[in-house]
């Protein structure tokens, strides 16, 4: 009987196509059958999500929870309560491990037992402009941050993976964060601090398919940018460190994206520049907006 080593947790939420498509290529991952279970929680998806976990048996085993909606910090740390691996791996419901990602990982935490491990992502959408752009940016941000695979930065938490121990032992996502945007970037900066290395297995690759419509990544950045403010407010709580770091990406901004945009041709590189430019506006003024709501709830 092959023995259970690893848990994988999936947050959703209105997703059902998503998550069926997400555990699908679950199940044609390298490592043997009944080696990992997966775990889905559904974050207050109406109507409730339903799953039917005899589609997976022959692979894994599927816990399917349920829980109103508290966002995906939450719907994580609820996933690892009921989870029995000794590993732990984590990604999105938009996204499509490929076959060998869990095996990679795992290899990766038996080499660095102590470390937060992360992956690659690359985008499965490659018309959509924002879902381009989105991934241009997180590109930029890993190339900026994680230049030491060994003592990276950050991770997006749609591919990460840790021991169970180490993670409980980290406290786990801060449901403080309603919503994603920042929470992984809180979540990479509390492993820091405690010394832990992290890691990054840039051949462990998902396949993210988050289509976005003009609006949607307007909401998106926007998020995101309300996110690191209140993420920087829980470094200056816990004296983590400052924005220098934040500032020092965005002062690299303008050198990278003509590196990024140089194998595009002219059309798309004049399509890609403008919705950074959005991103970066977006960003601005969800960031000054919480500023601005936290300054007047002092008051």
């Amino acid at each position: 009987m092959t023995q259970l080593s690893a848990s994988v947790i999936i947050p959703t939420r209105n997703r059902p196509r998503a998550v069926e498509s997400c555990l699908d290529a679950l199940a044609a991952q390298t490592l043997p059958a009944g080696s990992f279970e997966v775990i889905v929680v559904d974050d207050g998806s109406k109507p409730p999500l339903t799953l039917d976990p005899k589609c997976w048996a022959a692979k894994f085993d599927l816990k399917l929870l349920h829980q109103p909606n508290t966002g995906p910090a939450g719907a994580r740390n609820r996933g690892v309560t009921k989870a029995r691996g000794e590993f732990l791996a984590f990604t999105d419901d938009d996204c499509l491990p490929t076959p060998t990602w869990l095996e990679k990982l795992i290899a990766a935490l038996r080499e660095n037992p102590e470390a937060l491990v992360g992956g690659s992502t690359f985008n499965g959408l490659q018309n959509d402009l924002f879902a381009e752009t989105s991934q241009l940016v997180l590109e930029m941000v890993y190339k900026h941050f994680n230049q030491d695979p060994e003592n990276s930065y950050f991770f997006a938490s749609n591919n990460i993976a840790a021991r169970r121990d180490r993670y409980l032992a980290s406290g786990g996502f801060d449901i403080d964060f309603p919503k994603a945007g920042a929470e992984d970037r809180d979540f990479c900066d509390r492993w820091r601090i405690r010394e832990w290395p992290l890691v990054w297995t840039a051949s462990a690759l998902v396949e993210h398919r988050h289509a976005q419509s003009l609006c949607e990544f307007i909401r998106l950045h926007w998020r995101y940018g309300q996110g690191a403010f209140f993420y920087q407010a829980k470094r200056k709580e816990r004296a983590s460190g400052t924005m220098a770091e934040d500032l020092g990406f965005h002062r690299s901004l303008p050198k990278a994206v003509w590196v990024a945009l140089s194998d595009h041709s002219l059309g798309q590189r004049l399509q890609l520049f403008s919705a950074l430019m959005l991103w970066q506006l977006a960003n601005a003024l969800g960031f000054f907006w919480a500023a601005g709501r936290h300054l007047f709830s002092r008051r």
